[in-house]
């Protein structure tokens, strides 16, 4: 459940204090439902995301996020990217860790993007490993996001993993759709997220609402091409690994 979501404000402002005039990004609050048949359970959390240049193209971007709930431990998940971007394509690389008080995952990957006039073409590749359950995995994901306007956009995404648990190999579906408005006077945004991973043996559904607090003065389409956008189409990976 955790890794569907990404970005905690806390921990941003800890990662990257020497940076603070160069950030573009977003803070904010989730709530969600997560079930998978035998449980279905509320959850809620806090979410953000921030980029910052580096040398030349180079951008480097943080994501994070808290969650929990009445019937859970306490999640967390940590994403760091690093990538080269212009106004034609993104690509780069991520290392991540999610985890729970007795369980954490990593994992690190590829990305790209391909930016179109109203659309955005994105993708990552990622191998994922946990210790504690004895299990990895590898997988892809894909996602378009379509801009009707510059702060209104509707984004799509299929994926697909293969997990080893060490006595069998199981292999997940992604697929998710969603949306972000913002206030074109106010830097608040509005998020409704819904995603699906079959798993062999059943699938686990999840949606979630969400308000934002962008800051860096940008357009949803702004930050798309130029701030920290990378955070849904490798979330959606990392919910199967």
């Amino acid at each position: 459940m955790r890794n569907w979501i990404i970005g905690a404000a806390a921990i941003l402002a800890v990662a990257v204090p020497s940076v603070a005039a160069a950030q573009t990004g977003y803070v904010g609050a989730v709530y969600g439902n997560a079930d998978n048949g035998a449980v279905d359970e509320d959850f809620y959390g806090v979410e953000g995301a921030v980029a910052f240049a580096g040398s030349g193209s180079i951008v480097f971007e943080v994501d994070a996020s808290i969650s929990d709930s009445d019937d859970s431990d306490t999640g967390y998940g940590v994403v760091g990217h690093v990538y080269s971007r212009n106004d034609s394509h993104l690509f780069g690389g991520f290392v991540g860790i999610a985890g729970s008080d007795d369980s954490d995952t990593w994992t690190a990957g590829l990305e790209a993007a391909k930016y179109f006039t109203n659309w955005t073409l994105a993708g990552a590749v990622a191998y994922g490993n946990n210790d504690d359950a004895d299990t990895d995995g590898y997988g892809a994901n894909v996602e378009a996001r379509v801009f009707i306007n510059d702060n209104f956009r509707l984004n799509g995404n299929i994926g697909l993993a293969s997990i080893d648990t060490g006595a069998d190999d199981e292999d997940v579906t992604i697929y998710g759709v969603g949306g972000e408005y913002q206030l074109a006077s106010y830097p608040v945004s509005f998020t409704a997220n819904y995603n699906t991973a079959d798993f062999d043996g059943g699938d686990v559904d999840v949606w979630t609402i969400g308000v934002r607090y962008n800051f860096g003065g940008q357009t949803l389409r702004d930050r798309d091409r130029n701030g920290a956008s990378q955070a849904n189409v490798v979330s959606g990976l990392g919910a199967a690994l």
